[in-house]
């Protein structure tokens, strides 16, 4: 028995319903509707076969023709965006700028080397500044001036070489120089100096310091300032050893002794 009636003999439908879906070619209508009554009659023949009935008619229910698909509308090309004019000046004036000032620059740099723009373009260019080589003078060979200003205040050099003096006054430096410290203790400051590789101050007993470490100091501006409430010690080392060969003059300045 054929494989089909069987299923459907298991599944107990009668075949009365065919459809038929045609897809759209180059055939006539009329082989069409002959193609679908030969398929309608072979099925009922079968179908009468199998239960020894009479056959029975396939209706027709659905035909389906679909057609040929709709013809989609053609993409549109898209445009290039047209550069606007108003942009295109505004580049080609600024590539124009940017020329004039490249040809200042060159014509200033061979014709005028002091002008104010190369002087600019110069200062914008970090130079580095050499390493100051070390000052390897002894003290006998530099000129120290007072460490007062006020030639009424009296100073006076111990046998230890330690000069002291008492009374309101800026203290100076004796020598041009460079703070290495400032210390503060019990509200007195110490403000040791760097003359050279050698030659040293440490001014002791200021109620104010001026300069911090690392700061150029010079032999007339004041590094500090004392109120008279107590003594202010000075003391001049070469090395790590007290200067004791110097005296003060009338006007309180240090003469070596050498």
């Amino acid at each position: 028995m054929n494989g089909s009636i069987d299923y459907a003999e298991m599944l107990e439908i009668p075949v009365n319903t065919l459809n038929v879906t045609k897809k759209r070619g180059k055939k006539r209508r009329g082989e069409a509707e002959d193609l679908k009554e030969r398929a309608l009659g072979s099925v009922n023949e079968k179908v009468a076969e199998a239960e020894g009935e009479q056959p029975r008619v396939a209706q027709e229910e659905n035909v389906v023709d679909y057609g040929a698909p709709p013809d989609l509308p053609p993409e549109p090309a898209q445009e290039k965006p047209q550069p606007r004019f108003l942009e295109n000046k505004l580049l080609l004036g600024e590539f124009i700028a940017v020329c004039a000032l490249c040809a200042t620059i060159l014509l200033t740099n061979l014709f005028w080397q002091d002008s104010a723009i190369n002087t600019f373009f110069r200062g914008l260019v970090a130079e580095e500044t050499p390493a100051a080589a070390p000052d390897e003078r002894s003290y006998a060979e530099l000129t120290p001036g007072s460490v007062v200003a006020d030639a009424d205040i009296e100073c006076s050099v111990s046998e230890a070489g330690v000069l002291t003096f008492t009374g309101e006054c800026s203290v100076y430096p004796p020598c041009d120089g460079v703070v290495e410290s400032v210390a503060e203790s019990g509200g007195a400051y110490t403000v040791e100096i760097r003359h050279t590789t050698s030659f040293s101050t440490v001014v002791a007993g200021l109620t104010y310091a001026y300069p911090a470490a690392g700061e150029a100091v010079y032999s007339t501006i004041p590094v500090g300032f004392t109120d008279g409430a107590s003594a202010v010690t000075v003391s001049l080392y070469d090395g790590d050893s007290l200067i004791r060969a110097y005296s003060l003059d009338e006007d309180n300045d240090i003469v070596w002794n050498v």
